[in-house]
């Protein structure tokens, strides 16, 4: 996906260079044979496309350092496994987890997935990584990678298996062109497109929340503020991530959802505490109101967070969350949702004071997640 793309650069140069070595005395025997249907001539197209895979994935396993931890895998392989179903190429697919702090994700020809535990890290929910994964798959299934290689080298995935069947420079110089698109997302801009809206379809499909495409390309744009990122110079044609996430915010949108944020950052949570008798209410971490751990209290806090739930997002403007009267009594609501009327049972807290305090939640929400147009 291109997700900052920063795997090591020792790395990529470990495995290109391995490729190269280990190409001179690689070989196989091209057959040539007339295909006479179109699913002979699809078997034998991922046939070949799975010999520079499967050459890739050599390296790559020599190279990488590989995390089988239950925990972790479970996780990514349970979200892998509900996308799978969605793709339409009859690969192997699989997906690998690879130790390396930067959030990365990249496919190799012949369906093999791989992602780092730093883009693990990285996102915020199982729906963010599962947007992350689609797109790579959409690369996967619709063969990009042997797309990319063939407009770089000007010739056929035929050519390019009888390449990789024979000995010499000719094998190390496509295997070392494929791993560098792989590892480095070099993908042009109609083949990054199509990957992106293919990820939104396959995460609908899959039941993942479609906001999650917005969000993690919105945090990828925040990371590469933080670290410029310099394109590695394979195509110059790659789109910039601002045209990314608009034309992916309008596909969502299209489809009938609206941009709400909080919950696939899992931000605006409301949180009740109880400590010594006395009862806190915060969303996320900023503390709204406190008071004496009573019944009443605890059910007033309830219902505030019911209606924070349903009616405060990041797309809130802070005027919406107004000081109002209801029935003669100080209130605040959110928009035309009414949240909390004085006073507040067993609590020193007024109504001036909580609406300040949830202006500054909605701040800091945005603080976590400064890239966003939070106004449309």
């Amino acid at each position: 996906m291109r997700l900052f793309c920063r795997l090591s650069k020792y790395i990529l140069c470990i495995i290109l260079l391995a490729l190269v070595m280990n190409s001179l005395c690689f070989s196989a025997e091209a057959k040539k044979k007339k295909y006479k249907s179109s699913d002979e001539e699809l078997a034998a197209s991922i046939k070949r496309e799975r010999a520079i895979g499967d050459r890739i994935a050599e390296e790559i396993a020599k190279n990488m350092d590989f995390v089988e931890d239950p925990f972790i895998t479970a996780r990514v392989r349970g979200i892998f496994n509900r996308l799978v179903p969605e793709v339409k190429r009859p690969l192997p697919y699989n997906v690998h987890i690879v130790r390396e702090k930067s959030p990365n994700a990249f496919c190799i020809p012949g369906g093999n997935i791989y992602v780092t535990t730093g883009l693990i890290d990285f996102v915020r929910s199982d729906a963010e990584l599962a947007f992350v994964m689609a797109h790579e798959l959409c690369h996967a299934d619709g063969k990009h990678g042997i797309i990319q290689m063939e407009r770089n080298q000007k010739i056929s995935l035929a050519a390019l298996a009888i390449a990789i069947a024979s000995r010499g420079a000719g094998a190390a110089m496509v295997l070392s062109n494929a791993a560098a698109i792989a590892i480095s997302n070099a993908y042009s801009r109609d083949l990054e497109q199509e990957a992106d809206i293919g990820a939104v379809d396959i995460a609908e499909k899959a039941g993942y929340d479609l906001v999650a495409g917005v969000t993690v390309m919105e945090s990828l744009a925040a990371e590469e503020l933080k670290q410029p990122w310099v394109d590695p110079g394979y195509t110059g044609d790659h789109p910039k991530i601002a045209d990314r996430i608009q034309y992916i915010s309008e596909l969502v949108e299209r489809k009938g959802y609206r941009i709400h944020r909080k919950t696939v950052l899992k931000l605006l949570r409301p949180i009740i505490t109880e400590d010594k008798g006395i009862l806190v209410f915060k969303v996320d971490e900023t503390e709204i109101l406190r008071g004496k751990a009573t019944p009443a209290l605890k059910q007033y806090c309830l219902d505030a967070s019911e209606v924070i739930d349903a009616s405060l997002q990041m797309e809130t403007p802070a005027y919406d969350i107004r000081l109002t009267k209801w029935n003669g009594a100080d209130a605040v609501s959110i928009g035309v949702a009414r949240l909390m009327i004085s006073p507040v049972p067993d609590s020193t807290s007024t109504m001036q004071d909580i609406r300040r305090n949830l202006v500054d939640a909605l701040g800091e929400s945005h603080k976590k997640h400064p890239i966003a147009n939070y106004n449309l």
